[in-house]
């Protein structure tokens, strides 16, 4: 079916996203050659049967038995709905397409961790999806067209996948009838009118995504006058787009905190603030992604998290950041203790000291730890003592001590003890650190 017609209304409205994200690990040493479950029924409806899945085992961008166009070919037979998976080999690999991928059955494809690049090469849409459409640790990239110059669907799911350098006088995304975008990112798109599209029905998830940096146009929106939608937006960004970052805000459900740079995603339900993108950058994983310094105002600022991990497959804590990138840069603190520990008989406190280094500026406190085990009275007794101090942290290695006072009564012996060091009122980007060493306490009267 001609996509452009379809944008036109002719597209099935009902049609939602098939369920294939169980295969997202399926192994992609099987055969090229497509394959079906023996148990399928003839003449039995396509969803009804297991899909099929096809391996694309080189970067060509023809129609060669094992491109990614051949694979598209197999699954468009009648027949099962199919996964396109990708030989070990062509992982990272950039595949320039000589046409459209013209993928007009349902069907997934799932590049592999460090990710698969299919480019339009400034010619052509890259993706032109008819049914349903669901990508995987992609970029798409270079696509040209009047509009969906990235990729085109009737439904479509991107996860872990960025949408990049794509240029046309309307969108770069289009779905009419459904769209859910997870841990994803649209950015850098040449657009007139919307970077991200949906149908004036459509039914829209954007869950820890971002949109940022497309232009003249706006970032997201429906095409033509919005009616019956329901669009959840959750623990997303959307960021300094052309004129506006959204173009109407009608039946937007806002889950989480999403945060806009302007106020036209809403004025109630969302955050308007600026994110402080970095610019779009090879960050790890399988894409380009925009980090956040921890500055940010999307740090540790998610609400409801659902999303374990980010576009990256970094892992997400309790407090997940908004958008498709978790923060993971965090201030690193290296501390020793040094061994020789002196005890002052006089004033009853032992002087311990170490160094302490970071991999950027921070101050916290150090909380310290001295213990010595002494036979006393034929019992075997702890002689502790315990402080705090401010700890002013540099990236150069920097001494530090700490005067450890005793109970009267108690005195430190020459031997051996045990020191610890652990840090405490550390910013949220700071990660604890902790020392513990073994060290020895001379006895002194000065």
């Amino acid at each position: 079916m001609d996509t452009v017609n379809a944008r036109a209304g002719r597209w099935p409205l009902a049609f939602m996203f098939f369920g294939l994200a169980a295969l997202a690990a399926a192994c992609s040493n099987e055969p090229v050659a497509p394959k079906s479950s023996p148990s399928a029924k003839p003449g039995a409806p396509s969803l009804e049967m297991d899909p099929i899945q096809v391996t694309v085992t080189n970067a060509s961008g023809g129609y060669d038995v094992g491109s990614i166009q051949w694979a598209v070919e197999q699954i468009n037979q009648p027949g099962p709905t199919g996964v396109i998976v990708f030989d070990p080999s062509l992982e990272g690999a950039t595949i320039t397409l000589d046409a459209p991928l013209n993928a007009q059955r349902p069907v997934e494809i799932i590049g592999p961790a460090k990710g698969i690049t299919l480019s339009g090469n400034d010619q052509h849409r890259v993706i032109d999806g008819g049914t349903s459409l669901s990508l995987r640790n992609l970029t798409v990239t270079k696509g040209y067209a009047d509009f969906a110059s990235g990729v085109a669907a009737t439904s479509l799911a991107l996860y872990n996948t960025t949408v990049q350098d794509n240029r046309g006088t309307g969108s770069a995304v289009f779905a009419n009838s459904s769209l859910q975008i997870t841990n994803s990112t649209v950015s850098r798109n040449v657009v007139g009118t919307r970077a991200v599209e949906y149908g004036q029905f459509a039914y829209v998830f954007l869950d820890n995504s971002t949109i940022a940096y497309n232009a003249p146009g706006a970032g997201f929106g429906p095409a033509g006058y919005p009616q019956s939608l329901q669009i959840n937006l959750r623990n997303s960004i959307f960021s300094n787009n052309g004129n506006q970052n959204c173009s109407n805000y009608y039946g937007f459900n806002y889950l989480g905190k999403n945060i806009s740079s302007d106020w036209s995603c809403g004025e109630v339900g969302i955050t308007v603030v600026d994110p402080q993108l970095l610019p779009l950058a090879k960050n790890g994983g399988p894409n380009m992604t925009h980090a956040i310094p921890y500055t940010s105002p999307a740090f540790n600022a998610g609400v409801a998290c659902v999303q374990t991990t980010d576009q990256r497959y970094v892992p997400r804590d309790a407090k997940c950041d908004v958008g498709a990138f978790e923060f993971n840069d965090f201030t690193k603190i290296t501390l020793t203790i040094d061994q020789s520990v002196k005890f002052n008989t006089t004033t009853k406190k032992a002087l311990i000291t170490g160094t302490i280094k970071c991999t950027r500026n921070e101050t916290f406190r150090l909380a310290l730890e001295l213990h010595q085990n002494q036979k006393i009275n034929g019992q075997v007794v702890d002689v502790h003592s315990a402080s705090d101090i401010p700890a002013t942290c540099t990236t150069s290695a920097q001494p530090w001590s700490a005067s450890m006072a005793l109970t009267p009564g108690q005195a430190f012996q020459n031997g051996a003890a045990q020191a610890t060091a652990v840090t405490f009122q550390t910013a949220e980007w700071v990660a604890p650190a902790s020392v513990a060493s073994a060290v020895k306490i001379s006895v002194t009267r000065k």
